[in-house]
């Protein structure tokens, strides 16, 4: 399996830029839930081996960068296939999973008093019922760009061929991938792409650098 520890497909800053999230966050905190969104969400509907199949290009990448690597794109390392469906279909549905993950964490923290709710000398929490509804509303941008992805793949199975490898495969390892675009919402959602994040002379992914 993929080391995809120090791998996101999203930064701390697109976060920032593509939500309410403020600039005060620390990064460390939306760093944690991208990789959980990501590695639980979005593994999900690539299944295990797209997913860590990516994922091994951008490892490679980076390990040729972290090593002084002269000249190097990602271009060179990176299949322009993976990098639009990063770019174009990952990347919405991450963000919103990200921020879905990161709710309840921004309403409540752990202290050696217990679990309590964020306040400060400026601010004071939102209604739970808000609160919920807020985060019922990233469940469900997050599972419509998630179909947009699904229905993308399955549409393309001949490029992103690693996408139905798992599912013969019944090894306990394996990650099924969803193939099922009706699982989210049953909307019929169009493949529109969007521009591209990548400046392939740098390394950045969404908008941030590893």
């Amino acid at each position: 399996m993929a080391n995809n520890l120090n791998i996101l497909w999203i930064s701390e800053n697109y976060i920032k830029q593509q939500s309410s999230i403020m600039d005060n966050v620390e990064n460390k905190f939306i760093r944690s839930h991208i990789f959980e969104a990501q590695n639980i969400h979005i593994q999900y509907i690539l299944g295990s081996q797209l997913y860590d199949g990516i994922i091994d290009q951008f490892q490679d990448y980076k390990t040729a960068v972290d090593a002084g690597t002269t000249g190097v794109t990602i271009a060179d390392y990176v299949d322009a296939d993976y990098l639009s469906l990063v770019n174009d279909y990952i990347q919405p549905a991450l963000l919103y999973y990200t921020l879905y993950e990161a709710m309840y964490s921004l309403y409540m923290k752990f202290t050696n008093k217990g679990v309590v709710t964020q306040t400060s000398d400026y601010s004071d929490t939102v209604d739970i019922g808000l609160f919920q509804n807020r985060r019922k509303d990233f469940e469900n941008k997050a599972q419509f760009y998630a179909e947009r992805l699904t229905k993308y793949l399955l549409d393309n199975t001949e490029t992103y061929t690693l996408f139905l490898d798992g599912t013969t495969d019944d090894a306990n390892s394996i990650i099924q991938p969803v193939t099922d675009t009706n699982y989210f919402n049953g909307m019929y959602l169009g493949g529109d792409k969007g521009g591209c994040l990548f400046d392939k002379n740098k390394v950045e992914i969404g908008g941030g650098s590893y």
